[in-house]
């Protein structure tokens, strides 16, 4: 060796990791080592480096200056080299230089014991198991049969060391074979063959782990074992459980609870134990996870001794080691899950032969099963009950339980009813503290749960929509039981917590969300919400019900309190007792009083028309809401009073005390009532006379002059400041069209269609005018004026859904705003409320009577949508082109339907293609940077890191929108029973027909829609790209027929599915769901258009594996083609491919056949990037060196063989007598 160069390693190895070295010379160091790995004799340098790290020349010269962390950084890089050396030129060497350089390392790295006593890094270990475990994933079984002989001779003779070596090595080569994370390296095949080798091995290695267990456990134990000794054999009992953790994902289902070796049994011994308890908690997590159908005697064996063992731990305590406990608390919690999600059925499916003293123990297992998960779901972390509760909903929905009885379920229920209720109430933010000790736990454990309170608050909204399904099933099955609790919490929480005493606003003492009482009060109006809402009629009816009910309202009633968050719950919660008020007509004189008297709230200093608070709006638009709500769920029941309505109504329009948005829901709250009125024409009497004061203003000469025209509306917000009557004309827009919008919604086709025709003109000059503010020249003249260019803006609101919440706000920032900054909030809002309007209009069958429908399309509809924004889009989409979609008329589609839809989808199409960046264009430039287009707004108030944030999710949205549109439009789906137990998803009649015109008679759409699929699979959004590929299926599955869609789908869409899984964007990793659904689409396209294969379940009358033979001139070879170019991918690959999914049918068997497939030139292709890229990672080898290649040699497993000659032998009749068969 050359002693200069061996110093010169050393030396780049110890600069390359110095924290004190320069940039540049970390840099070179980094540059000489990677160059060093490439030298031929690299591994020689390494072994002797490894040999002898604190030697600092080549001639033996050995220091003893180097530090221990040195010396193992030293070794470290030469079992680096050394895994670079192996990875590289494996595949070029002969197969007898392998087994050479194998035995050596082997030797060097198992065999060889250290002669002192210092215990190795967890670094330095990985590394070693990381090289012998590449070996094997190379050679074993066919070219390395002694591999656990040899590994378990080194265990009977070696060290501890050598033996958790041992271990860590097993458990990586099964980890590497089975875990998604890391199974893409290795070839389907060489993954079969190494679980095949070592599920052969089992018999061999089981023992040995287990008494090695056993032995190892005792001396843990022992009182008498000194600290090194009881050190070693824990790390030895860590090194073995998560051995088992990754064998017992795979290896047959009887091994690991064979009475000689029942290391299920030692796991669940091991949950009692402190230091082991975790780790045994994982692999009995993975083991109740496999299917059991075939193994019910195991599963019921196995589920007894768990749930013996559970049932003795204290599974709540929370006194002593909080987060130590609460991690074994969740393990344990999700192995009974595990169990439910997996066993359940298993367990339920009962044999009918089984005695019946069998079936009760089976129950009275299942029974404890429950009681158990009952304790846990009292425990103090919401994460621990939320992720119950889906199993909990089968569970109470499952036939066979419920008719157990009581005996079996009350226990159960009322445990289940009193958390349920108690956790109703966001008591548990880890901004707040408590002195109560049980709620102090919960505190704890959210603060160890969640980062921060709008941390908390997100989950919390989710688990809240979970546990509100569960408390519906329990009042469902207990009505009375759940109200005397829910009269019981609601008395408690209005007498007790009549006023805020803790977290109050500094300016005038009320309560905030984090105060006491307002939480109380907050929890127990959306219980009752949740209850009372969901009773059905005849329970309500009742007459011990109806008590209850009455009782709950009158201590509503009763409450009385001037804190506008504790009175804004009070107005919430009157809403959800309309159907009570059916039965007990009385008392909505006392809620409509309440009602309409807070419609004045307000706090003392406040003015309707001047300043008022957040809260105190709220107050009275609550107030107003849960008026509309009761008037619309029981109009007939409130229509003798309308009169009276009407004069309230109007002595709070004539005393000028509401404001222009309260007054449209005191229009709609009049409309609503007048529904139920029995002559149609005293209805739309009534209607006219509401609408007429508003579409007055709206067809004002003013009005129509300011709307004609986009200047008009410029030039009027731009005198604004300094002219009141333009800043009341422009103000009144939003004020009529709201207000006319409100009418139009709640009084329906009938009632409102003589209004249309007044109103629509004026309307679509708006549309119009709004359009047209982002023609290139009028956007720029816009952007050069003092207060109308914050037309062009986004408003604050709208950035602050965009980036998540307003706490993504600075406040100093939006302060730095002018007053002007406003109009862009009031563009949104007429934006808004005109698509709404318009969409309402489209709406409705009597719209396309009209002859001017198609110019209201071809001058206002889709006038300027090339250079209309991606949130204004995204608006039209949902608000106006999706009730167009569904209303127009059938006899309409090829004149109206199919030009307005091409027109919107080949834009969409442009669109897409300029926005969307392919991930073969990224660079390390353009990570994360979003490009600017036509399409990109004007973002202000907020740091110039969010604005590509904001761009991106406006994108997003527009993308997700136009899938739900094109969903709506090819593939929608009507729930029916919903209320059942077994809802279904159908296709009605008209969606068919609607369906059938786009794809199978319009001659552009089909193409439109494709080119939007291909578009969409190719980005980032992995919701937005699993509709694609679910709607790309659907055309491959209604197309396929058609010749001239095979470029469509046998190229383009082919093309995409194959891209989106093989090149994933920078930052983007696509969830297996997806990857699935792709690989399906795929697979459809080949199997339909290349083989000409129909499903099984289309093969009606025709034996699946007997199709008749597709002709030539229909079949499509671009699939294959496209295939055939793929890397590393050979003619025979794809002729035995194709050989596979023509005999099997199954389509479960032929993804995973197109999975194994592609896996091929999806690891070739990462290892190009890698190497593209300068990464050093073990995929970046050159030409594919490092590539794990399929053995030639055939996998022949001698226990096998002996077992199918048996089974063969005994299958045969020994004593046949077959001579009379030849007439002897």
């Amino acid at each position: 060796m050359d002693a200069q160069l061996y110093q010169q390693v050393l030396l780049a190895v110890q600069v390359s990791h110095s924290p004190l070295a320069a940039p540049a010379d970390r840099q070179a160091a980094y540059a000489f080592c990677e160059e060093f790995k490439t030298r031929p004799d690299c591994a020689l340098y390494a072994v002797a480096i490894y040999k002898n790290p604190t030697q600092n020349a080549a001639n033996g010269d050995s220091s003893s200056n180097v530090s221990a962390l040195e010396k193992h950084t030293r070794q470290h890089f030469a079992l680096h080299v050394l895994e670079h050396y192996v990875l590289t030129a494996w595949s070029v060497l002969p197969v007898s230089e392998q087994s050479t350089l194998r035995v050596e390392l082997v030797e060097l790295l198992l065999r060889t014991e250290r002669s002192d006593s210092e215990e190795e890094p967890l670094f330095l270990k990985e590394k070693k198991v990381a090289l012998i475990a590449a070996i094997a994933k190379r050679q074993f079984p066919q070219r390395w049969p002694e591999f656990l002989p040899e590994l378990l001779q080194i265990w009977q003779c070696g060290s501890a060391k050598q033996i958790e070596l041992v271990l860590m090595i097993l458990r990586s080569l099964a980890e590497d074979c089975v875990s998604s994370n890391f199974n893409t390296s290795i070839p389907p095949a060489r993954r079969k063959d190494i679980l095949q080798g070592l599920n052969a091995c089992l018999p061999q290695l089981f023992p040995v782990v287990y008494q090695e267990l056993e032995k190892q456990y005792a001396q843990y134990q022992s009182p008498t074992t000194s600290p090194a000794a009881r050190a070693s054999s824990k790390q030895l009992i860590h090194a073995a459980l998560q051995m088992l953790k990754e064998f017992l994902d795979w290896l047959p289902i009887d091994k690991p609870v064979d009475p000689s070796t029942n290391l299920i049994y030692v796991a669940v011994l091991l949950l009692s134990d402190p230091e082991f308890r975790l780790a045994s908690a994982d692999c009995l997590d993975v083991y109740m996870s496999r299917n059991f159908k075939d193994s019910r005697d195991i599963m019921l064996q196995v589920t007894g001794m768990i749930i013996e063992k559970v049932s003795a731990l204290d599974v709540l305590d929370l006194s002593s080691d909080f987060e130590g406990n609460l991690r074994f608390h969740k393990k344990i919690n999700d192995i009974l899950v595990t169990w439910g999600a997996n066993q359940l059925d298993t367990l339920l499916a009962q044999d009918a032969q089984s005695s019946p003293q069998q079936q009760q123990e089976e129950m009275a297992l299942l029974q404890a099963v429950l009681k158990n998960l009952c304790r846990l779901f009292t425990h103090p972390s919401l994460i621990i009950t939320e992720a119950q509760i889906v199993l909990w909903l089968t569970v109470l929905k499952h036939k066979t339980i419920l008719k157990q009885g009581e005996a079996f379920l009350g226990d159960i229920l009322a445990q289940l009813r009193q958390v349920s209720f108690e956790k109703y109430f966001k008591l548990g933010s880890p901004d707040r503290d408590d002195d109560d000790v049980a709620n102090s736990f919960v505190i704890q454990c959210s603060a160890e749960e969640f980062d921060d309170h709008h941390d908390y608050l997100a989950f919390f909204g989710n688990f809240r929509g979970r546990l509100y399904a569960l408390v519906r099933v329990l009042v469902q099955l207990h009505p009375t039981v759940a109200l005397q609790m829910l009269l019981e919490r609601v008395t408690f929480v209005t007498t007790q917590y009549t006023v805020g005493t803790d977290h109050l606003s500094a300016d005038r003492r009320l309560c905030t969300e984090l105060s006491t009482a307002f939480l109380y009060h907050e929890g127990i109006s959306a219980l009752v919400d949740c209850v009372v809402k969901q009773l059905p009629q005849a329970t309500m009816e009742n007459p011990t019900n109806q008590q209850l009910l009455h009782s709950i309202l009158q201590c509503i009633l009763a409450y009385d309190s001037n804190d506008p968050l504790l009175k804004f719950r009070q107005m919430f919660v009157l809403s959800a007792f309309s159907k009570y008020y059916v039965l007990d007509g009385n008392v909505l004189t006392s809620v409509f009083e309440i009602l309409f008297a807070n419609i004045n709230f307000m706090l003392p200093g406040e003015d309707v028309h001047g300043a008022m608070s957040n809260d105190t709006m709220n107050v009275r638009r609550r107030a107003l809401a849960s008026l509309v709500s009761i008037c619309q769920a029981i109009p007939a029941h409130i229509l003798p009073v309308l009169p009276v309505l009407c004069t309230k109504v109007q002595e709070l329009f004539a005393a000028d005390r509401v404001l222009d948005s309260e007054g449209v829901l005191l229009y709609e709250m009049l409309i609503l009532v007048s529904n139920s009125m029995g002559n149609a024409d005293e209805k739309v009497q009534f209607v006219q006379q509401i609408v007429q004061e508003p579409l007055s203003q709206w067809i004002a000469p003013e009005m129509t002059a300011l709307v004609s025209s986009p200047q008009n509306i410029v030039a009027a917000v731009e005198a604004a400041p300094a002219n009141p009557e333009s800043r009341k004309l422009l103000l009144k827009v939003v004020k009529t069209l709201t207000t006319l919008y409100g009418i139009a919604k709640r009084a329906g086709a009938e009632g409102f269609v003589q209004t249309w025709p007044h109103l629509l003109p004026n309307l679509m000059a708006l549309m119009r005018s709004m359009h047209a503010l982002y023609e290139p020249a009028m956007k720029d003249a816009i952007l050069k004026t003092s207060t109308a260019c914050w037309l062009m803006s986004l408003s604050m609101d709208e950035i602050a859904q965009l980036l998540g919440g307003k706490h993504q706000l600075e406040e100093e920032d939006i302060a730095k705003l002018p007053p002007a900054s406003k109009w862009s909030k009031w563009h949104k809002n007429v934006r808004d409320v005109t698509y709404h309007v318009v969409g309402l209009a489209l709406g409705q069958a009597g719209s396309y009577n009209n002859p001017q429908v198609m110019s209201y399309f071809q001058d206002s509809v889709l006038n300027n949508l090339e250079v209309m924004e991606h949130r204004h889009f995204k608006s039209a989409l949902a608000y106006v082109f999706l009730p167009f979609l569904k209303a127009c008329p059938q006899p309409l589609y090829p004149s109206l339907l199919d030009p307005v839809l091409t027109h919107v989808f080949q834009h969409l199409v442009l669109r897409f293609s300029t926005c969307f960046i392919k991930a073969s264009m990224l660079d390390a430039s353009t990570v994360n940077k979003t490009k600017k287009t036509l399409w990109s707004a004007l973002v202000v108030g907020v740091e110039e890191a969010k604005h590509d944030v904001v761009q991106e999710k406006m994108l997003m949205d527009l993308a997700r929108q136009v899938m739900e549109f094109l969903e709506s439009a090819i593939d929608a789906k009507t729930v029916i029973g919903v209320d059942t137990d077994n809802p279904k998803h159908v296709v009605n009649p008209e969606d068919e027909y609607q369906r059938d015109f786009i794809l199978l008679q319009s001659a552009s759409l089909p193409f439109a829609i494709g080119a939007i699929l291909v578009q969409i699979i190719g980005w980032k959004d992995t919701l937005s790209c699993r509709k694609a590929a679910l709607l790309g299926e659907k055309l491959v599955n209604m197309l396929h027929n058609e010749t001239k869609f095979n470029a469509l789908l046998g190229q383009e869409l082919f093309t995409a599915a194959l891209e989106a899984l093989m090149h994933e964007h920078v930052g983007h990793v696509k969830e297996d769901g997806l990857k699935w659904e792709l690989i399906n689409l795929a697979r459809n396209i080949y199997c339909r258009l290349t083989l000409g294969l129909v499903p099984v379940e289309e093969c009606k009358g025709i034996d699946p594996c007997n199709q008749p033979v597709r002709p030539a001139h229909m079949l499509c070879m671009i699939p294959r083609s496209i295939l055939l170019s793929l890397p590393d991918v050979s003619l025979a690959q794809v002729d035995a491919l194709d050989a596979f999914l023509r005999e099997k049918h199954s389509m479960k068997t032929q993804k995973n056949a197109f999975k194994e497939f592609l896996e091929v030139p999806m690891l070739a292709i990462k290892q190009a990037k890698a190497l593209a890229s300068g990464n050093t990672s073990p995929l970046a080898g050159a030409d594919g060196k490092k590539q794990i290649q399929d053995l030639p040699e055939k996998l022949v497993i001698q226990a096998k063989e002996y077992e199918a000659a048996v089974k063969l032998h005994e299958t045969q009749n020994a004593n046949l007598d077959a001579g009379s068969l030849f007439g002897r």
